[in-house]
């Protein structure tokens, strides 16, 4: 009987939310991009720690939830799909950590003329967060027109980091034009990540459905 009970913990995890965590991961992703956002365009203060506390909290989350996806036999999709979107999930997380790691080496602490596209990039990535909420209701038809929406502010996004770079090499002053080219660059990868993340997304439901 206790060979049972054990093999049971294993392969019938009633109490494991997997589609509820990966929600609630893409939830603290989420937030991040809201306090970069509030930080950059807001924020008077040149202290971003805070910043790292939420990419810190973030990963913390993803490490306990892989021990606990390690651990089950049967997840309500293949087990190699789940820990793919918590490393889709993460990529946007460390994209977003190359950013600020560079804001801080350059001392730039205020982007007010990027509010558009730091706001697009946090749309983008609450669509996102919208679709995976909608797993555990099997609501697949709306969570591809989610995904659709998602990669729409991709492409919204980019035509906004193109407007952007061209006013931006309009300035004479090269060291400027090169700081702001690469954090442009590196908000352009956070954008790539969360579209990559999204078809994943879309690849899980092709495969439950």
């Amino acid at each position: 009987m206790q060979i049972i009970k054990i093999l049971k913990s294993y392969i019938l995890p009633h109490s494991i939310d997997f589609f509820g965590q990966l929600t609630q991961q893409s939830e603290e992703t989420k937030n991040l991009i809201a306090e970069l956002r509030k930080f950059y365009i807001e924020s008077t203060s040149a202290d971003s720690s805070f910043l790292f506390d939420c990419i810190l909290k973030a990963k913390n989350l993803r490490i306990e939830n892989l021990k606990q996806l390690n651990k089950v036999f049967i997840t309500p999709v293949d087990k190699e799909g789940i820990s793919r979107a918590y490393e889709h999930l993460h990529w946007i997380v460390l994209s977003i950590e190359h950013l600020i790691i560079e804001m801080d080496e350059f001392k730039i602490f205020m982007l007010k003329d990027y509010d558009a596209i730091l706001t697009l990039l946090y749309n983008e990535m609450s669509t996102l967060t919208q679709a995976f909420s909608l797993l555990d209701k099997k609501d697949y038809d709306q969570i591809l027109i989610k995904i659709t929406k998602v990669i729409h502010f991709d492409n919204v996004l980019i035509k906004e980091y193109t407007q952007l770079l061209v006013k931006l090499f309009e300035n004479q002053d090269m060291k400027f034009v090169l700081k702001h080219k690469e954090i442009l660059s590196q908000i352009k990868e956070i954008s790539k990540r969360i579209h990559i993340c999204a078809n994943h997304l879309e690849d899980i439901i092709f495969k439950i459905n």
